[in-house]
């Protein structure tokens, strides 16, 4: 009868433990994020300048803090080209409080596609 017992105990605890393993180990922890995510279409007869520059600064021992810029620029030119600039500025500070202890590196996530569409020559102008 203790036998039966004692495996029915070893499977109870078994079963429960992943319930209670998470509890009991610290969570993740990430330095801080950046991220730029934006897109550019030029639908023109000429040719088009695009570009988007990210300026990115992250506080000391930024922990746990994360900042987006999203936006999107659409140009429709039939005489002539289009030029779209996007510039993004974002400065990061986290609380610094990190409580695995380990220093973990900040993450930079840059989206921004650029899309040109040259339009025929023989294109009707003026709509």
């Amino acid at each position: 009868m203790k036998s039966k017992l004692l495996s029915f105990s070893l499977f109870s605890l078994t079963a429960l433990s992943p319930f209670f393993i998470p509890s009991l180990t610290p969570s993740a922890s990430a330095g801080c994020v950046g991220v730029s995510a934006g897109a550019q279409v030029a639908i023109s007869k000429n040719p088009s300048q695009q570009g988007t520059t990210v300026n990115r600064e992250f506080g000391k021992d930024c922990n746990g803090n994360s900042a987006v810029s999203t936006g999107s620029q659409v140009c429709f030119n039939d005489s002539g080209s289009c030029n779209q600039r996007r510039n993004v500025n974002q400065r990061i500070d986290g609380s610094g409080y990190n409580r695995t202890g380990v220093k973990t590196p900040n993450i930079n996530v840059d989206v921004n596609p650029s899309v040109k569409v040259r339009l025929p020559h023989n294109y009707p102008s003026g709509r």
